[in-house]
């Protein structure tokens, strides 16, 4: 937005300025300071007073080239929120001793104290809403508020009531749990229950037919009995059968190769003789 890049500059301009005149301040306005350097480590605790400078020369230096180079920042737009909160806290210090102008006696200098006490008012006020300008982006803030929002939407969209979510729904969800629940324990018992008695039932069953089973097991156990003794008589004598013919064929083949043997042998004694 271009009315941006005219008030930044501007509002930079002020800091500047101060930080070089900081820089550059001649020692009747760094014995003037001192007061004020001395007064502020007093009010600050131990520790911190310690890192502050006791030289009123060496802070307001330090006080300028800060003033600079935040002032530079903001006049780009380089980080110009952080640059303008840095910018606030410079003003701090002269801000708070020039608050007690009234006590000045010289008539002079306590108009200058007044001036420049409601100059870093004006300027405190223009770095501060410049440190929360967000060119028209949500602020953290708001997408802090929004991404919250958006986690309990989703959140309720998970669930089975959906994005209408209320406590009393949830409670209503809860119960519902709570008696489907139940209704599924009482479920398990019945089948449970009915499992229990179908076994028992077949135990019974089993019991009774045993005896039957064991009848005819016997029974048909007789039978095979029976039929192996009708019929061992007649294997016996199938394997006697067996047993001569075999007994006559290895006869057969004895008497063959003996009379082989015998040729051969008449063979060879003749051979031998010749």
């Amino acid at each position: 937005m271009i009315l941006r890049k005219i008030a930044r500059p501007l509002l930079a301009s002020a800091f500047v300025a101060s930080g070089v005149e900081a820089l550059r301040a001649p020692r009747p306005v760094v014995d003037t300071a001192q007061p004020l350097v001395d007064a502020g480590r007093d009010a600050l605790p131990a520790d911190v007073a310690q890192v502050v400078p006791a030289d009123a020369a060496t802070a307001l230096r330090i006080n300028g080239a800060v003033q600079i180079g935040g002032g530079l920042l903001l006049a780009t737009g380089r980080v110009p929120r952080v640059a303008s909160a840095v910018l606030a806290t410079t003003l701090v210090p002269s801000t708070v001793y020039d608050g007690a102008f009234w006590t000045e006696t010289d008539p002079v200098r306590r108009e200058i104290r007044k001036v420049s006490f409601v100059k870093n008012l004006g300027l405190l006020g223009g770095v501060l809403l410049a440190s929360a300008d967000t060119e028209g982006k949500p602020s953290l803030a708001w997408r802090g508020r929004r991404r919250a929002h958006d986690a309990k939407v989703a959140m309720a969209a998970a669930l089975p009531i959906g994005e209408k979510a209320t406590e009393s729904a949830l409670s209503a969800w809860a119960d519902r749990a709570a008696v489907d629940a139940q209704e599924f324990g009482e479920r398990a018992a019945d089948v449970a229950d009915r499992g229990r008695a179908r076994a028992e039932i077949a135990a019974v069953k089993v019991a009774e037919r045993a005896p039957l089973l064991a009848d005819q097991a016997r029974h048909r156990a007789e039978e095979l009995a029976l039929v192996v003794a009708d019929r061992a008589p007649g294997l016996a004598r199938e394997a006697a059968d067996k047993a001569g013919e075999l007994g006559h064929q290895a006869a057969d083949k004895a008497s063959e190769l003996g009379h082989q043997a015998v040729v051969e042998a008449r063979g060879l004694k003749r051979r031998f003789r010749s």
